[in-house]
């Protein structure tokens, strides 16, 4: 089976269940009241499925890209204490205020991406290993998502050791060794679009394991049905 969604709403809802069951939530700068998430989970049909994308607060610093969440901006003094699932306050925080978001969506899925600058190192590792170690999953199953390239050698191993899919970009990156489904998340340029060969590659890298496939670009919905169509012989919904 096989999942092809976008990461967020790029049309209205009623057009995107019509076409498409499954979704991640574009949630990472900031989260909805629980009450539209609620809304959102009302207008997901029979067998759709969202992913909800961690804050930010989690895994982002201050000098990342993408940080601060959208909404209030955290005193100065203690940005710092935010991003590379410190333990810390703001962490926490956000911790509960995203398992509270996806308990209130009706997500099974919760995407955590680290920027470039999360990279390996002793202080890194002991505060991502607390973190996912003590973090109350319940029904959730982790998504991890390292942008930074240091991480090939080690991703599978800290993924398998902490219970996490490992998130990857099929067009640059080759499929994780284990986990219980693939997690793609392909980065195409912002006025771009998917070429035959890259749905080609995608198609390739999924096998005969079970699939999500999130795009961001901004042709995202429009690709999103060109590739459903294409991966129909492998039952994509």
């Amino acid at each position: 089976m096989i999942r092809v969604g976008c990461a967020g709403y790029p049309v209205g809802r009623d057009r995107y269940w019509r076409s498409l069951s499954f979704v991640e939530t574009d949630t990472g700068k900031g989260l909805p009241r629980l009450e539209t998430l609620a809304a959102w989970r009302a207008d997901i049909p029979h067998g759709g499925e969202a992913a909800l994308q961690a804050l930010r607060t989690i895994t982002h610093g201050p000098e990342d890209r993408g940080f601060p969440p959208s909404g209030r901006k955290l005193p100065k003094n203690r940005q710092v204490l935010c991003g590379s699932f410190r333990e810390s306050l703001e962490v926490h925080e956000a911790w509960m205020a995203t398992r509270a978001a996806a308990e209130a969506l009706g997500a099974k899925i919760v995407v955590f991406e680290s920027p470039p600058s999360f990279q390996p190192g002793s202080d890194r590792l002991r505060d991502m290993y607390r973190f996912f170690k003590t973090a109350a999953r319940g029904n959730l199953t982790f998504v991890w998502h390292p942008r930074g390239g240091e991480w090939a050698s080690l991703g599978d191993k800290v993924c398998a050791e902490l219970g996490l899919i490992r998130a990857f970009d099929p067009l640059r990156q080759p499929p994780p060794r284990k986990g219980a489904f693939l997690y793609m998340r392909p980065v195409i340029a912002r006025m771009g679009v998917l070429g035959v060969d890259n749905m080609a590659t995608i198609s390739s890298a999924s096998a005969d394991v079970p699939t999500y496939v999130a795009l961001s670009h901004r042709a995202s919905f429009r690709d999103a049905e060109r590739l459903k169509d294409l991966l129909g012989s492998k039952r994509a919904r």
